[in-house]
């Protein structure tokens, strides 16, 4: 165990406090992966495999190639709802 928290710990306990309910699912968070799924880096070209998280709760599914990324997306979506 780390006594570090990481910044997207921080943000995933800020986007879903925790309550009373102990057995409730807040988010599903689901590490993807396939062919030419993402290429955001310089150095991707268009035929490699890639990995990603998709996002869900609320009623919003969000998909991004980094884990904070897709935290802030679905952030906003979330926000603008």
């Amino acid at each position: 165990m780390s006594n570090k928290i990481l910044d997207a710990d921080r943000m995933l306990r800020s986007l879903f406090p925790a309550g009373p309910d102990t057995t409730t699912v807040m988010a599903t968070i689901e590490v993807i992966g396939g062919f030419e799924l993402f290429n955001t880096r310089p150095y991707h070209n268009y035929e490699t495999w890639g990995q990603g998280y998709r996002i869900t709760a609320n009623g919003i599914t969000v998909v991004a190639e980094d884990l904070d990324d897709a935290l802030n997306l679905w952030k906003t979506k979330n926000d603008n709802k």
